[in-house]
């Protein structure tokens, strides 16, 4: 069934739900068996929210849509503005950017014009020119880059999205194969991922569509990290088979690609090697890099054109962090030609990178974080990354921390909530002990229940009303737990509280409907802007508090009801003693019901919004590792602090570490002081990095 048959199929029902509601409203008027001030409260209870949604509809309806076109435009505008900016922290800038030679590998397809433009070697430039220039122009295009580790692949991959955009082209668009899962196929996880980080009109389903729309047509694949799939062999299936007739990049290991004999698999495509710094030319990037301290290790490099200095500094990654550190390497690595040195000279530039990065320089006189704090910090993080890649989630860090933390966080917070408004409403009837023990009883199964279900991923951007879609399984499970953990809540107050049966069925149907609507409905929309880690933390923060605000609303009309209705409904004669209710007028006693419906119902959703919620399991999580000296207290402004010094990276809603082999080193050291480093350069006065390709 299509979304426009759902939408039919859910307005119908919504239709048939008022003419239910008329009808009961109808008869009980003319039976006389309810009060009208109780049947106007359940008729508005009903006709508000299908009246919200029909209007919301209509809106939807007259909203212009965004065309393909327009939608292609915004995309290669976004894509550009986002890899500028992390391509500064890339340090890619043009004028520090390395040489970097290819080589066509044997077996690559030939009969392209891509391949007859090429020779069978050249530098990165020429390539990434001339693959996009082909690519737009419609030609099938179709590159491999494969390489050592730290030999420009990623690099490679910025600078695709960063070639000059025609209109009408297609865009470049990065997409890390780490994130891909085999039970996907690859052209759905591409859309959804175009649709989740770059969203074109703000409301999922439809950039969905348009995502289908800008894949098949506008968008060119830059596939990046074969070698970090999960699957490699399926996803260079998927890769020939799902991508036919299509222009694509993709990167990979050399041991990685050849072990899955691409030959077999893969046609059309021309496969290059990056190949290593051969002595001179990493020579002529430390001569201009400048200063005095190069000419040791100058020195070296002509000496011994093939030894360990030589061999260490023969990708763009290692030679990047020579430069950073002014080419300062101790005599006795230069000197070093064990079996061995190789292995330390890349340790030494390693630790000696982290080291330098926070200490004080003329552009960030100021170390938040000092050494001996982040280098730890680092390590743990490092251990934390998602297997088989080098990046952590700030809201998968929870994994790490005992489960029995977030229940007694939770059962402490629904406690004190719940039964302070239990007690607040309760000390009206002048029962404040029964409303303590009730919300004591309803904290305690609340937070139970919450922390059975799995902790939802981080909610983009402020909640509204949209056009009607039906919920997914997982999200119509909340819905409906939400919805029956509000409505028992309040049928169990109102039965302490009324004498007639149908005061609790309806205050518990109408509490019921206002946790399971304002659960859904602060099913958040994406925002027109590209998503990163800080941007998803606020924007989950910001749904967890629209949903006190979502619940407060709804429940003040079902507190109206309860309050207008005390009078005549309360239990007797257990509250025959509470003179309150007889003294005052019933329209003050509905203003009074108002006031509580929207406590209680605000306290109960935002605690029930915030125990599942990405936000809610940080906040101890942060706690708990701070605690432990994990990691500091300010855990964001860390990690965006280490990014900002070179250390970590952005992709999307993740952190990455500057390079994989950076990550091993930093999850194989305990700390600044751990053996496998030796010490680092006496100043830095420098004001950037350098480009680590």
């Amino acid at each position: 069934m299509n979304r426009d048959r759902h939408t039919v199929v859910v307005h119908a029902l919504l239709a048939l739900v008022v003419v239910a509601t008329v009808a009961v409203v109808g008869l009980g008027l003319r039976d006389g068996g309810m009060k009208p001030i109780e049947l106007w409260f359940a008729f508005v209870a009903v006709v508000l929210p299908v009246s919200g949604l029909a209007l919301d509809a209509l809106r939807s309806r007259r909203r212009p849509d965004v065309t393909v076109e327009e939608a292609a435009s915004a995309l290669a505008q976004k894509v550009t503005r986002h890899w500028q900016k992390e391509s500064r922290y890339r340090g890619l800038y043009e004028e520090r950017r390395m040489a970097v030679r290819w080589r066509r590998e044997p077996g690559s397809e030939r009969a392209s014009q891509l391949s007859a433009e090429l020779g069978d070697e050249g530098v990165l430039d020429e390539l990434t020119g001339a693959f996009v220039r082909h690519a737009r122009t419609g030609h099938l295009s179709r590159l491999v880059v494969t390489g050592e580790p730290g030999a420009g692949k990623t690099a490679l991959c910025v600078l695709l999205t960063l070639e000059p955009t025609q209109p009408g082209a297609v865009v470049p668009v990065l997409f890390p194969l780490s994130s891909w899962d085999r039970k996907r196929s690859l052209t759905d996880w591409m859309r959804d991922e175009l649709a989740l980080n770059y969203p074109a009109v703000g409301e999922r389903t439809r950039d969905r569509k348009l995502a289908e729309e800008l894949l098949a047509h506008h968008v060119l694949p830059v596939l990046d990290g074969l070698d970090e799939a999960s699957d490699r062999a399926a996803a260079l299936y998927a890769i020939q088979e799902e991508l036919a007739g299509h222009s694509f990049v993709l990167t990979c290991r050399i041991a990685e690609f050849a072990g899955l004999e691409p030959g077999r698999v893969l046609r059309d495509a021309l496969v290059v090697r990056l190949q290593p710094l051969r002595a001179e030319e990493a020579g002529e990037v430390l001569e201009r890099a400048g200063g005095e301290p190069m000419g040791p290790v100058l020195a070296t490099l002509d000496a011994y054109p093939d030894g360990p200095v030589a061999r260490a500094l023969e990708t763009p990654f290692m030679l990047s962090l020579a430069v950073e550190l002014g080419g300062v390497l101790p005599e006795e690595l230069r000197t070093a030609d064990d079996p061995g040195a190789e292995e330390r000279i890349k340790r030494y530039l390693l630790g000696s990178f982290v080291t330098q990065a926070y200490r004080s320089t003329v552009d960030k006189p100021e170390v938040p974080f000092p050494l001996d704090e982040a280098w730890p910090a680092l390590s743990y993080l490092a251990r934390q990354a998602e297997p088989g890649t080098h990046r952590f989630a700030w809201w998968h860090l929870h994994r790490s921390v005992p489960r029995g933390l977030f229940l007694t966080v939770a059962l402490a917070n629904a406690a004190l909530a719940c039964s302070a408004a239990a007690v607040v409403l309760f000390a009206l009837f002048e029962r404040p002990w029964l409303g303590l023990w009730i919300g004591l009883g309803a904290a305690v199964i609340g937070a139970l229940v919450v922390e059975l279900v799995p902790q939802d991923d981080p909610r983009r951007a402020k909640p509204r009303l949209r056009s009607v879609r039906p919920p997914s399984r997982h999200a119509l499970q909340r819905v409906l737990g939400f919805g029956v953990i509000g409505g028992a809540a309040c049928a169990v107050i109102v039965a302490f509280l009324y004498e007639r049966p149908v005061h609790v069925v309806v205050g518990g149907l109408l509490s019921g409907l206002t946790f399971a609507a304002a659960r859904y409905f602060s099913e958040p929309s994406d925002p027109l802007e590209a998503v990163t880690p800080v941007s998803l933390l606020r924007s989950d923060r910001t749904t967890v508090r629209y949903a006190w605000l979502t619940g407060a609303v709804p429940g003040a009309l079902t507190g109206a009801y309860l309050g207008a209705a005390l009078k005549e409904g309360r239990r007797t004669p257990q509250l025959d003693d509470v003179t309150l209710i007889d003294e005052l007028p019933s329209a003050v006693e509905a203003l009074l019901g108002a006031g509580c419906g929207a406590l209680l119902s605000s306290v109960g959703l935002g605690m029930m919004a915030l125990g599942s919620s990405a936000w809610g399991r940080f906040i101890p999580s942060r706690a708990w590792l701070a605690l432990r000296g994990n990691t500091p207290r300010r855990l964001i402004g860390f990690a965006e602090d280490a990014r900002d010094r070179g250390v970590l990276r952005q992709v999307n809603g993740y952190y990455e570490f500057r390079h994989s082999l950076l990550h091993r080193h930093l999850a194989d050291t305990g700390g600044p002081d751990a053996p496998s480093r030796s010490p680092a350069p006496a100043a830095d006065t420098r004001t950037g990095p350098a480009s680590s390709q």
